[in-house]
């Protein structure tokens, strides 16, 4: 676990997640034959198209000015690799990014109060993610859900588009009411941290559709 670097020392934000694994009937939490499993949507995950990412960029998100993290502090998810996936060959395979909106949030941590991000983002490349399903789920079970610093509220929801799989989570920081998603198609997988405006969880539905637009500006396909 990372902690806000030169900042709030180990009582940061950053939460380590493992990737890919596991099979999608095994009882265990993120997957179907759990109960307490993220439950999905209907649009089903659509066939590898083959595309792969050069590198990742700065995300345009409405309303939302963002940015390449810069400076010493360490904000969000932080994704750790997953050796059983391929490796991305270039050079920039993991990047952050934040996002700010209008509205400014600020948190008092370790008795300093910090001006957060709307959001902060994670994009680590790999040469292929098979199932992005099966890793978002796995991602889920083996991280978040087992993160002793994250007091989980309510359900999960996972979310499938036709290129990405997609799982979000209220939950709460020390006293800060965060909504966490997490996210994987065939060539990437991401994490996203939705910091608190006006001191309440971001709702899913929002983070969801936030998650869409960081994964569809957020990524350069490499050439073909």
């Amino acid at each position: 676990m990372r902690g806000w670097k030169g900042a709030v020392g180990a009582a940061g934000l950053a939460l380590l997640l493992a990737g890919c694994g596991g099979d999608a009937s095994d009882p265990r939490p993120g997957t179907e034959a759990d109960p307490k499993a993220p439950k999905a949507a209907a649009e089903l995950l659509g066939k590898d198209t083959g595309i792969r990412y050069a590198t990742s960029q700065v995300p345009k998100v409405q309303n939302m000015t963002c940015d390449r993290k810069r400076g010493s502090i360490r904000y969000g998810l932080s994704a750790r690799k997953d050796e059983s996936l391929p490796e991305h060959k270039g050079e920039k395979h993991s990047e952050d990014y934040v996002c700010h909106g209008p509205d400014r949030i600020s948190l008092a941590v370790g008795g300093r109060t910090l001006a957060a991000p709307h959001i902060a983002a994670e994009y680590d490349l790999y040469g292929s993610v098979p199932d992005p399903l099966k890793t978002v789920r796995t991602v889920y079970g083996t991280s978040l859900a087992e993160d002793d610093e994250r007091t989980l509220v309510g359900e999960p929801e996972t979310v499938t588009t036709t290129t990405a799989a997609i799982t979000c989570q209220k939950n709460v920081w020390e006293t800060f009411p965060m909504t966490t998603c997490l996210w994987a198609n065939h060539g990437a997988v991401g994490a996203v941290d939705f910091y608190p405006p006006a001191g309440r969880h971001p709702e899913i539905a929002e983070a969801v559709a936030r998650t869409k637009e960081l994964i569809a500006t957020g990524l350069v396909e490499s050439p073909r």
